[in-house]
């Protein structure tokens, strides 16, 4: 059984509009190590490409891009072509013709050197050249890329692992970090399951399902915003719920005016048209720390009603700096902005510091916490294991709304088949003092001929082609105990006056045997069977509509999503 991944942090803070916690990665040979971040809405593996940096950029660009990757230093390398990155092309400063990446496919390992992370040969990789993007990004959606340029589409990452059962399912738990707490807590990031150390133990867990927009999946209700402070408590901010997306490929949190005008009167922003953000100055950055103001978004899988999920900001969770090429020099900033419609709503990486992230794709839904902080923490890793898997729970038998516990799958098949087991005890003891009652009565002679009858005249209870059952639907039921191998499709019982189906004989469809016939057992009235229907080994038919996996390991449970891979566009250099 494959067992959850944890990513390595590089234990630096990067970007031009954070700091961010970044996480190690070696790509291409021999391996070139670089810093990227995690995106939530990207399949592939982003890393920032020599065209990255040019000339006329500071002498320390390479650096503070996470390190750039040169494609014709690795052997390995397989270039694809130029392709559109394709995600998030609804928001401002990042629709330009300019967001493209070289594709291709090369081997990837996670972590440094040593740190025992996983490696995939063939991982798709994609070059960035633009700035919009300042930093790499390892990608965390399932979907497979569709190249206009090749015929099949290639597998993401997550998808590449599972295959190759390095993790267990198409899964993950992330939370960006957070370096105003303790001693600058790092992200985190696991595959194929979450660390439980980073979310609070025993956890209410709203659940929280995928959106049949695959571009937009974390879509989730954002209920309501409330502004509290010293002398303030619930100050609503947000005047109804909204649908919003919850991507880390981008740092802001993207709200209708009517929100970012409520947030400018109790924190005295003040918009730039220039950067198209909200700068903050030295005097309301000390004015704004010592008020120590905080901001609780309400979350549902709705607008509004149904269970919900509060995750409470402090100030310094928005005390973020911009630096070049956004800006000449580092400035404080809100990294809040205005959304022009519907389709912008956004909570970025921002929103992702204060709370922790589990996805599960393979059951199209997903959770979100308020994430914790503990001083010297040990990470504790929980799988998720795959429900088309050897386990059907998502184990985590001690939450059971991750997926069915292995204790109730167990009990739940140690009963059916203790059941099984009484009934053809029960059976068997009728029987037996039937034939008993009989010989007492009639003799031992007339025991001896009764005894011969049955064996050559006996009658048998297998139904032909009528296929009745025990539901009298005239629908055909798998039974529950199989015979040999040659008698499927026999069906055979003790039966009273009522046809059914109980188990699969022999080839000779006698369920007790006598000597060679079947002796029957009559009953006065209805026999009263297990029913079917209660005891039963957890049939596919109770899953909701698993699909068959291909050996990509990429489908999803959502019809939607099988058919339409995210398909890149190819660019002319």
């Amino acid at each position: 059984m494959a067992l959850p991944v944890s990513v390595q942090p590089s234990q630096d803070w990067d970007g031009n509009d954070g700091p961010w916690s970044t996480f190690a990665c070696r790509v291409g040979t021999p391996p070139q190590t670089v810093r990227v971040l995690a995106s939530t809405a990207v399949p592939e593996t982003w890393v920032v490409s020599t065209g990255g940096c040019i000339a006329t950029d500071p002498a320390d660009c390479p650096d503070s891009r996470g390190v750039v990757f040169s494609p014709n230093a690795s052997s390995t390398w397989d270039n694809v072509g130029n392709f559109a990155l394709d995600v998030e092309k609804n928001l401002r400063n990042y629709s330009s013709n300019w967001d493209n990446g070289n594709y291709g496919f090369d081997t990837l390992s996670l972590g440094y050197l040593g740190s025992g992370g996983p490696t995939v040969e063939t991982s798709v990789i994609a070059g960035l050249n633009t700035k919009d993007f300042y930093l790499g990004s390892i990608g965390l959606s399932s979907q497979p890329l569709n190249f206009t340029a090749t015929d099949n589409p290639a597998p993401s990452l997550l998808g590449n692992l599972k295959t190759r059962n390095q993790i267990p399912s198409l899964s993950y738990g992330y939370s960006a970090g957070a370096p105003y707490r303790l001693k600058k807590v790092l992200g985190s990031l696991t595959l194929g399951g979450y660390d439980a150390s980073r979310r609070p133990p025993n956890d209410t867990i709203a659940p929280f399902t995928l959106g049949d927009d695959i571009s937009r999946d974390l879509l989730i209700g954002l209920q309501s915003i409330e502004y509290s402070d010293a002398r303030t408590t619930g100050r609503r901010l947000l005047s109804e719920g909204i649908l919003t997306f919850i991507d880390s490929t981008v740092p802001h949190i993207w709200l209708p005016l009517e929100a970012c005008r409520a947030f400018e009167s109790v924190f005295g922003l003040t918009y730039d048209n220039t950067t198209d953000l909200y700068l903050v100055n030295s005097t309301l950055h000390d004015t704004l720390s010592q008020e120590n103001a905080s901001i609780s978004f309400v979350l549902g899988n709705r607008v509004q009603g149904g269970e919900t999920v509060n995750i409470t900001f402090p100030y310094a969770s928005f005390d973020l700096q911009v630096s070049s090429p956004i800006v000449p020099e580092p400035t404080r900033y809100f990294p809040l902005r205005r959304a022009d419609n519907e389709t912008q709503y956004t909570l970025g990486r921002t929103f992702l510091q204060e709370s922790y992230l589990t996805v599960d794709y393979e059951r199209s839904r997903f959770s979100v916490h308020q994430a914790t902080f503990e001083d010297g923490a040990v990470p504790n890793l929980i799988p998720i294991n795959s429900p088309t898997g050897p386990s059907s729970d998502a184990a985590t038998s001690n939450r059971g709304s991750d997926g069915f516990s292995r204790g109730a799958l167990a009990g739940t098949v140690a009963g059916a088949v203790t059941l099984c087991f009484l009934t053809i005890g029960a059976l068997c003891l009728l029987f037996w003092k039937r034939r008993r009652r009989s010989r007492v009565q009639a003799g031992s002679e007339q025991v001896g001929v009764k005894e011969a009858e049955t064996a050559s005249g006996g009658s048998t209870s297998i139904i032909g082609g009528e296929l009745n059952n025990e539901f009298g639907d005239g629908q055909y039921r798998p039974p529950e105990v199989e015979g040999s191998p040659g008698s499927r499709g026999k069906l055979v019982e003790a039966e009273g006056n009522h046809g059914g189906i109980e188990m699969e004989g022999t080839d000779g469809g006698a369920e007790l045997h006598g000597s060679g016939g079947v002796a029957e057992m009559e009953a006065k009235g209805p026999t009263a069977e297990l029913d079917a229907v209660h005891v039963y080994e957890l049939p596919a038919g109770e899953v909701k509509a698993k699909i068959p996996r291909s050996e990509s390991g990429q489908e999803r449970i959502r019809i939607a999503r099988l058919a339409r891979p995210r398909k890149k566009e190819q660019r002319t250099e």
